[in-house]
Formats: structure tokens, C-alpha cells, sequence
């Protein structure tokens, strides 16, 4: 907890009684705090030589890598990056140095008067076709005989899709708050991942993980952009802290945050199907490059993520997967919403348009042919063990948006005109994926998680878990679910402030693993508290531990272990129409319709995908995150374009009923990956063409030809 003016030699716990996850960083001071400033690497690529700093007023520090106690490194998934650039900088941006000092418009006066020197290099920026040194992790699976059911197919189409970079456009810019707590380092940052965060500033500081404390503010919503990055800004704040001997705070401006964090990867997806005379999908080879900026801090999470999603809901006997995630001198890319595998839906089903048309077949048709059912292989060969609701949902999707009329009646339009003014140009997508639940997929990556119940004399229980929740409906569930249990009113139930020293380590925030394994761990834990609750005396007390019984292995062409243990399955429908004059798409409407298991908050789950489908669709019509010929973000902050509220459609969602036993899967990530792809066939559709990457705007659109 960190209220406001609290001192620095401990929490003052009659501060206005506020939680530090109620608070933002911004509203967070501490008496005496020092402003931390970064300086940055003027190029992408070269030799650092110096960096000069100007006559500094009493009270002001240069901080450089030669006064870090502890390591100069972080470490995400396996790889590293510098806490500060020592002898080399990677992109334009990049930490070289900090400023310390009591006022804040003093401190960029000395920044902006700062200098640093590198020998300069030749960038490297190619990431669609890339040297082998640029390659830093690397998936390939066989399944069945590929090239055999090529030789034999009925059809056979080939596409290539791209996505560009995304901007996260958090609540708050990013930054962190570090202070002594008595004999210990606190940090106060929003993260998806106290005990990363934890784990990097020690590393930074020389010292013990139990030296230092984190205590999530507000998180806000993410999209999966702070996994990694807060535990570099906490270890900025830290050094700041202990080399001054003060509280420092970094909190980064709107356009640093903008053009120096990490954004969502680029990629390039090429894939070659395979029909038999039926439209049944037979073979499949999959390509994608993730281009991952500078180091890849989640390259090998992301890339594993893509390949496993390359064959989407869909069964095919005869696939090859071949992906890479290659590295370039930009700001690092990484996460948005998800962890590599929205491209590869992406991807797939606008391809599945393609191979619908190429088929004969009406899209809702041809899926039905082609997508999973219980018992088919997934890419590890094990069999699928539930059914997918397809039908359920393609059929209230069709119901809702009067799919299967309007495709038919744009389809006829489409192959009757002439011209662009010839009839209206309207088009309809329908677009049908799944969303995984459960533990990491990449080999070196965290699968322990854990949760610790009490339940007191007062017949009151206390929830204590490091997930930092991103809203009360997190925290909602777990209450409910422990609730349920135990038979206790809900207000008797408390959830615990996310706490390293309290709360036991329950992983990072991400793939809805705080509705999924969180939550499957507090039940387990209130379970062992009622088998306990009438023989022992209270309080009680039980911890749940999670690990993933089969880690997916990658070995000789082959994916080994388990996908995920449950998974979410939604669809969603797009209805367009191009103005004639302008090219501008105009959606008309939007309708989603998912199976998210058990939901406790119907309500805020309906706002929760009416969110992200207004992200999703404003991904496809404007944002677009351009990069300069040196690797830097090419544009401002504030002509960052995204899709003004009153230009949304109508946002139509439903949710399947679930038994009250069935698990919570978590549903937030299925308009990412379903909304895309369903946007782009509506496009192809009213435009008579196909299209590649996104967005798809007037400029997409100036040269289309009819096909």
C-alpha cells in the first residue's frame, strides 16, 4: 500500500486508507522524492563513446552503467536486455543513461542539455527476408505428409498477411515509484508481473529477491503491454533511489511512452492450402515471421504462441509450420492482447474467405466442414477433449446479423457490377476462433503458480495472490468462487492487495490465467479449507499450487504437450460499406457471440467484449504505427489515429449460457481474433478484391481492381 505523502521510512497505514491498486502512479509522492530522467540513444545502431552531461546543480546525479551494484541486465523469457546501454545501443531510444535530481523542470532542462556520442552503424531493418544472426527463436513442426497432399489436391491457394505495429494507448504512461521500507527496496509500478519486477531490481541491485517489495498501483487497461516492461523502469527507479539516497519516482511523458515502450510485433504470415474436390481443407503450410525489435524480450513466447494457432479451429491432416522471430534495430515489439497467436488467426481466416469462394461454398458452410470437433488431433496429435460450439455460435451470428442473406445479396451484387458506382459496395465477414487458457508455451517460461486462502475466527476470508487484477471483475470471480465454496457471505470475503511479501508468486496477468488458473486455485485452496473447517480450530489456512503437467516441447519437426486445458470459442460477424467517393469503409455493424464458460458478471464480460471489439476494429480501419528510416516511431503521439467513438457501429455481443460448473475460460482476447479477419473479408467482399494487410483504409483501397 502507498497512499499519498506517505513516508519514507515506512507505509503509514493511516494515510487515507487507499490501496496502492486504487491508486495511479501519477497520484503517488513520497517527501524529498527525487524525478528520474531518461537519456536516450540518438541512433539505432553503433559504438557508445560518451555520454556528457552538463555542470549539474547540487542535489542532481548522472546515473551510467558503471554505478549499478548488481547486474546491468533483465531477463524476460530467456532473453536479456540492459538496464542501461554500456558499449553498444540497439535502437533509437534506448536507456544510456539517467538524471536524478528534486525538480522535475529543472531535470529536463539537463537532459535536453545532455549529450551522448556513438559511433554509428549501419541499422539492420529487414525482417520479412533476414540474416540467420537475426534469428532468435525458431519453430518448425511436420504433421502428416504435406507435400504428398499438395501433389493430390483437388485446389490449391496461396496468401500472405501482414500486421503492423500497434500502439497500447494505456490509461497512464508507464513509470515507477522506488523507496527504502525500512530494511527494504519498495517499488510501486502498474504491472502485469510483481514478482518479475521484484526479481529485476534485486538482480540490478546486487541483492536478494526477499530485499525487495512490489506493490502493484492501478494496471488498468493493458493489452498485454505490461508484462516486461515496467521491471526495466522499476530498476530505473531503484538505482535512482538507493544511488540518492531518496524516493525516485520516473513517469514517463505521453509521447516518450509513445515512441520509446514496446509495441505489438509486426508480422508477416504466408501460407499455401490445400482443397480436396468437397472444399475439405487437406494440406496447409504456414510461414510467419515475427519481426520482434531490439533483444525480444517475449520472442519465444510469441513465436510459440503464432505456430500453434496456425491451423486455427480448423482440423487438417497434413500441415508444416515453419515460424521466426527476428530481431531489428527498433524499440522492442512484443505483446498486444495476447501473445503471438491473433496474426496467425488473422491470417487463417482471411484466407478461409478465399478457400470458401474457391470451394463454392457460403463461408458458414465451408467452416462447418473444416473446423475442429471433439476428438480431432490438434497439432500435438493429442485429441481435441470438448466439442467446439460452431454451431451454436455461427447460428446466432446468422440469426443476429441476417448473415447468410446479405452474404448471398452482396455476393450477387459483387459479380453483377460494372464499376465502384455501380450498386452499393457492401460486403459482410463472419470470422470463427478459439482463445487458450492455461499455462506458457515456450520452454523456458514461469507454469508455477499459486494462491494462499485464510479463513479466520470471524468466520471471515482472506484471499492473498500476486495477480494483479486489471478490474474488479478479476477480483469479483474469485470472490464469488470462494463464496460459492464455502457457503460465506460475499462481504466476508477480501481479496488481499497484491503484495510480493504477502502474497505468494501466481505468475504474471496474461491469457486470462487470472480467470482460469487463479481462479482454479482459489477454489482448490477454499476445498482444502472445508475439509479442514470442522475438524480443526481457526484460523485455517490453504495454499493451491498450479504447474502444468505437459510442457509443450518443440524436438525434430515435432510439438510434444498441451496446448491449453480448456479454451474460449467466439465468433464475430463485420458488415461494411465503401463510400463510392471517398473509399472510406463504414462498418454497419458488429455482432460477437462467445462461450467463455462459467461467466460471473455477465454484464461488465458483454463491456469487456464490446472494448475490445472497438480495439480490434479500430486496428483494422486506422491505426498504423510507421517507422522511420532509422528505426524510430516515425509519427507523433497525437496524430496517432484511432476510430473516434461515434464513428463505432453498433457493437452487438451475446455470451452462451454455461452450467454453473462449468470452468471460467476467459474470453477478453476472441475479439482480437476474431474481429480482424471478419473486417477484412467484408471489405474484400464490397471492394471485389482481395487485400493483404491491415489497416484497410482509403489508401488500401485507391487501387483496387475488381477480380
Amino acid at each position: 500500500m502507498a497512499p499519498r505523502g506517505e513516508a519514507a521510512a515506512g507505509p503509514d497505514p493511516g494515510a487515507a486508507g487507499l490501496q496502492a491498486r486504487e491508486l495511479i502512479l501519477g497520484d503517488l509522492s513520497q517527501p524529498g522524492m527525487v524525478h528520474v530522467a531518461t537519456i536516450r540513444s540518438p541512433t539505432a545502431c553503433g559504438r557508445l563513446v560518451s555520454v556528457k552531461a552538463p555542470t549539474l546543480p547540487k542535489g542532481y546525479r548522472l546515473i551510467l552503467p558503471a554505478d549499478i551494484p548488481g547486474e546491468n541486465r533483465i531477463v524476460s523469457f530467456g532473453a536479456e536486455l540492459p538496464v542501461l546501454a554500456a558499449e553498444r545501443v540497439t535502437y533509437v531510444g534506448e536507456p544510456v543513461a539517467l538524471l536524478a535530481g528534486p525538480d522535475l523542470a529543472t531535470l529536463g532542462d539537463l537532459a535536453e542539455s545532455t549529450r551522448v556520442l556513438v559511433e554509428e552503424e549501419e541499422g539492420t531493418f529487414s525482417w520479412k527476408s533476414f540474416a540467420s544472426e537475426q534469428v532468435v527463436a525458431k519453430r518448425v513442426a511436420v504433421i502428416g505428409d504435406p507435400e504428398l497432399a499438395f501433389s493430390i489436391a483437388d485446389k490449391v491457394l496461396e496468401g500472405e498477411y501482414d500486421s503492423g505495429a500497434l500502439e497500447h494507448l494505456y490509461s497512464e504512461p508507464q513509470g515507477a515509484l522506488a523507496a527504502f521500507d525500512y530494511d527494504k527496496m519498495a517499488i510501486w509500478c502498474a504491472t502485469q508481473w510483481p514478482y518479475h519486477v521484484r526479481d529485476c531490481v534485486a538482480l540490478v541491485l546486487g541483492g536478494a529477491g526477499e530485499d525487495v517489495v512490489v506493490r502493484p498501483t492501478r494496471l488498468g487497461f493493458h493489452l498485454d503491454g505490461k508484462l516486461w516492461y515496467p521491471s526495466l523502469l522499476a530498476c530505473h527507479a531503484a538505482l535512482a533511489a538507493l544511488l540518492c539516497k531518496k524516493p525516485a519516482r520516473i513517469l514517463l511523458s505521453r509521447e516518450e511512452d509513445f515512441r520509446c515502450t514496446t509495441k505489438r510485433a509486426r508480422s508477416s504470415v504466408s501460407l499455401r492450402t490445400g482443397l480436396d474436390a468437397t472444399g475439405r481443407l487437406t494440406a496447409l503450410d504456414f510461414r510467419i515471421s515475427l519481426n520482434v525489435g531490439a533483444f525480444g524480450p517475449l520472442a519465444e513466447e510469441m513465436l510459440s504462441q503464432a505456430c500453434v494457432a496456425a491451423t486455427g479451429a480448423y482440423s487438417c491432416p497434413n500441415v508444416r509450420i515453419e515460424g521466426y522471430a527476428v530481431t531489428t534495430n527498433t524499440p522492442p515489439l512484443g505483446a498486444f492482447a495476447g501473445l503471438g497467436a491473433a496474426p496467425s488467426f488473422f491470417a487463417l481466416e482471411s484466407e478461409a474467405a478465399r478457400l470458401a469462394s474457391a470451394a463454392g461454398q457460403d463461408p458458414v458452410s465451408w467452416k462447418s466442414r473444416n473446423v475442429l470437433r471433439k476428438g480431432s488431433s490438434l497439432v500435438t496429435g493429442d485429441p481435441l477433449k470438448e466439442e467446439p460450439p460452431y454451431e451454436e455460435i455461427a447460428g446466432r451470428l446468422g440469426k443476429a446479423s441476417d448473415f447468410g442473406r446479405k452474404w448471398a445479396c452482396y455476393e450477387l451484387v459483387r459479380k453483377r457490377r460494372a464499376g465502384r458506382d455501380d450498386g452499393p459496395l457492401r460486403g459482410i465477414g463472419f470470422a470463427f476462433a478459439y482463445q487458450g487458457a492455461g499455462a506458457f508455451l515456450s520452454g523456458g517460461a514461469p507454469n508455477s503458480y499459486s494462491v494462499e486462502a485464510t479463513l479466520d475466527k470471524e468466520l471471515r476470508l482472506s484471499l492473498k495472490t500476486s495477480a494483479a487484477a486489471c478490474s474488479g471483475t478479476m477480483i469479483d470471480l474469485w470472490r464469488r468462487s470462494a463464496s460459492d465454496l464455502l457457503g460465506l457471505p460475499l462481504e466476508e470475503v477480501s481479496v488481499a492487495p497484491p503484495d510480493t511479501d504477502l502474497s505468494p508468486n501466481s505468475g504474471p496477468v496474461t491469457l486470462s490465467r487470472g480467470l482460469t488458473v487463479v481462479n482454479k486455485l482459489v477454489e482448490r485452496a477454499c476445498q482444502a479449507i472445508q475439509k479442514r473447517r470442522f475438524r480443526d480450530p481457526l484460523p485455517i489456512s490453504a495454499k493451491a499450487v498450479y504447474r502444468i503437467a505437459k510442457p509443450l516441447h518443440w524436438e525434430n519437426g515435432r510439438i510434444e504437450g498441451s496446448i491449453f486445458e480448456t479454451a474460449a470459442w467466439g465468433g464475430a460477424v463485420v458488415e461494411v460499406e465503401l463510400d463510392p467517393w471517398t473509399l472510406e469503409p463504414k462498418p454497419l455493424g458488429l455482432w460477437l457471440c462467445a462461450d467463455g464458460g462459467r461467466i460471473v458478471a455477465p454484464s461488465r464480460a458483454r463491456a469487456a467484449l464490446r472494448s475490445g471489439a472497438a480495439t480490434a476494429l479500430s486496428a483494422s480501419m486506422r491505426e498504423s504505427l510507421e517507422f522511420a528510416a532509422d528505426g524510430a516511431i516515425g509519427a507523433e503521439y497525437y496524430r496517432y489515429g484511432i476510430l473516434p467513438p461515434g464513428e463505432l457501429p453498433p457493437i452487438h455481443v451475446e455470451i452462451l449460457e454455461a452450467d454453473r460448473r462449468a470452468p471460467a475460460k476467459g474470453l477478453g482476447e476472441l475479439p482480437n481474433d476474431t474481429v480482424p479477419a471478419a473486417f477484412m473479408a467484408a471489405v474484400a467482399q464490397a471492394a471485389g478484391a482481395n487485400f493483404q494487410s491491415l489497416p484497410v483504409g482509403p489508401e488500401a483501397l485507391a487501387d483496387w481492381e475488381e477480380t
